[in-house]
């Protein structure tokens, strides 16, 4: 079954260029995927990624596509398969949908970050999640359970901390979308986003460092 997506680049003010992913994937599978064609296709060049995607619609993406006889366009090699018809669609995240489209991915291009958009109940795009193209950069990551069941826990990359996350999320002043701060309760290192100027990471040095500078004893 498809999962219309829409894939592309996130400009100014809410807006964005993308084309359409008629088989679109959740994020806990597409995230992983186009971080690999970022890496192995790319060379972890985000802009020419981007060309490469807005140059045509797509049915899937594959890093290592192969022709199918049913295709009227080859596939291209590290990306996946193109369709025939489409355009590039320029819109809005305060647009009205309608319900043709389940999932967003915003190329964020100077931060490497792709920023992925729920469509929701009520006709609007709804932020889901922000991931790094480069996991290394990113400070909280979801892993499995050590009994593999249940929903998997949050982990701090810092200080090791286990769903010890608190997080805030209020309407921008922005006029769309959301302020959000998410942060460690162990150690405090946070990661602030807003709609118009995207995330701001603080790492907190771990273990903690001692005050530098002063005295702690009196007179000697």
């Amino acid at each position: 079954m498809s999962t219309p997506t829409l894939i592309g680049v996130a400009a100014l003010r809410g807006r964005y260029t993308a084309r359409r992913l008629q088989f679109g994937e959740a994020p806990e599978t597409l995230v992983p995927l186009l971080r690999r064609i970022w890496t192995d296709t790319f060379g972890r060049d985000t802009d020419a990624m981007a060309v490469a995607l807005l140059a045509h619609d797509w049915w899937t993406l594959a890093v290592n596509p192969k022709r199918r006889r049913w295709d009227r366009l080859p596939p291209v090699p590290g990306l996946g398969y193109p369709t025939e018809y489409g355009a590039v669609r320029q819109g809005s995240l305060r647009e009205d949908l309608d319900g043709v489209v389940e999932w967003m991915y915003l190329l964020h291009l100077d931060q490497r970050r792709l920023v992925v958009y729920e469509a929701t109940v009520h006709g609007r795009w709804l932020r889901h999640s922000a991931h790094h193209l480069d996991p290394v950069e990113e400070l909280f990551v979801t892993e499995p359970t050590l009994d593999g069941g249940g929903p998997g826990m949050t982990v701090c990359t810092v200080c090791g901390a286990v769903d010890e996350i608190d997080h805030v999320e209020v309407p921008s002043m922005a006029g769309y979308g959301y302020d959000t701060v998410t942060s460690c309760t162990r150690c405090g290192s946070s990661i602030a986003t807003d709609p118009m100027f995207g995330d701001h990471l603080v790492r907190k040095p771990w273990p903690p460092q001692p005050p530098t500078g002063g005295t702690t004893g009196g007179t000697p």
